[in-house]
């Protein structure tokens, strides 16, 4: 894989442009991969997850985004990050190394945490983003053998808006989607990935850091 110093390939939405066309999944509301090179995301629902899948015959690379279903929080967001590094990381992909960890960020009381490693001899990147709060856990995992396809992965995680459940209940089932006010968009989530030559790993940068806290 071809690999850049600095990956500055964002794209930042206008609010009422974010708002359009919005999907909804548990707790999740998100905008859809735009189709890439003409060819339209194959989208797969599934009970626990929705998964978007694209792939390119040209040059036999793929790219496959999912939304995991939420689940009850462990309390503690590097618990809840663990437990899903476990489930949907180490037991999908041959990790060889550590994962490169951000710091968590919390805002609008969601705390957000996010792991990238690459596997397959480098050729591949997986990225692990888990989204914590009101006693929930929401996970996105992206997983692709292009870096030409970090722009989409960017862009969706920047669309995210977390929907809070509604108050006394632990079930995602409860959660009220269909109106944009409730919804936090963490600013954690707008980012892009960059890769140090030095470490020869990729690592998830924010872009827009929310102010320091007033002590």
């Amino acid at each position: 894989m071809k690999h850049l110093l600095c990956l500055l390939v964002v794209l930042v939405l206008t609010p009422k442009a974010a708002h359009a066309g919005k999907a909804t999944f548990d707790l999740v509301r998100y905008t859809a991969p735009a189709p890439w090179k003409k060819s339209a995301w194959k989208k797969e629902t599934e009970k626990e997850k929705v998964i978007y899948t694209s792939t390119d015959p040209s040059n036999r690379t793929y790219c496959r985004i999912f939304i995991v279903k939420s689940t009850i929080s462990k309390g503690d967001l590097d618990a809840d990050f663990d437990s899903e590094w476990k489930d949907l990381i180490l037991g999908n992909y041959k990790v060889t190394e550590p994962a490169q960890v951000t710091d968590a960020v919390e805002e609008d009381g969601w705390k957000v945490k996010v792991g990238t490693f690459e596997f397959d001899g480098g050729t591949s990147i997986a990225m692990l983003t888990s989204i914590s709060g009101y006693g929930r856990l929401v996970s996105i995992v992206a997983v692709t053998s292009s870096e030409d396809y970090l722009p989409a992965v960017q862009a969706l995680l920047g669309s995210v808006e977390m929907v809070k459940p509604k108050t006394g209940t632990a079930t995602a089932t409860t959660a009220k989607p269909a109106s944009s006010k409730g919804a936090a968009k963490p600013a954690a989530l707008q980012g892009y990935m960059e890769y140090s030559p030095f470490t020869k790993t990729w690592t998830w940068k924010v872009r827009y850091p929310p102010p320091a806290a007033k002590k």
